[in-house]
C-alpha cells in the first residue's frame, strides 16, 4: 500500500515539474485531471469518493487534501496556458516582422 502523505506529496510535485503534462480534458465531466510523466500517469478524482490513482491503486483523500491539490494543479495548469499563449504570440510577432524585413537592430 503507499502512504497517503507519500502520494499527496509526489503528486504535488509532479503538478509543479515543467516536463510532466498537466491534463484538465475531463476536470468538469468527471471531476478528474491527470499528471502525466514519461510513462507514468496519476490521476487525482473528485465527486462522492475524493482519491489519487496510480495504476489500479486508490489512495483516498479528504475534502480539504483534495481541493489543495485541485487548486495548486489549475493553478500551474492556467500559469502554463499563459506561457504558451505568450510564447506563441513572441513567435507569431517575430515570423510578421522577419516576413515584412522588419528584423530588430
Amino acid at each position: 500500500m503507499i502512504e497517503k502523505d507519500k502520494a499527496i506529496r509526489m503528486t504535488k510535485n509532479l503538478i509543479e515539474l515543467k516536463d510532466s503534462v498537466l491534463d484538465a480534458k475531463f476536470s468538469k465531466s468527471h471531476e478528474k485531471i491527470a499528471i502525466g510523466y514519461k510513462e507514468h500517469i496519476i490521476e487525482l478524482v473528485g465527486g462522492e469518493e475524493k482519491y489519487i490513482k496510480y495504476l489500479e491503486i486508490k489512495i483516498p483523500v479528504s475534502k480539504s487534501e483534495y481541493k489543495e491539490i485541485y487548486n495548486l494543479f489549475m493553478d500551474e495548469f492556467d500559469k502554463r496556458k499563459g506561457d504558451s499563449a505568450l510564447d506563441k504570440f513572441h513567435l507569431l510577432e517575430k515570423t510578421i516582422e522577419q516576413d515584412m524585413g522588419l528584423g530588430k537592430n
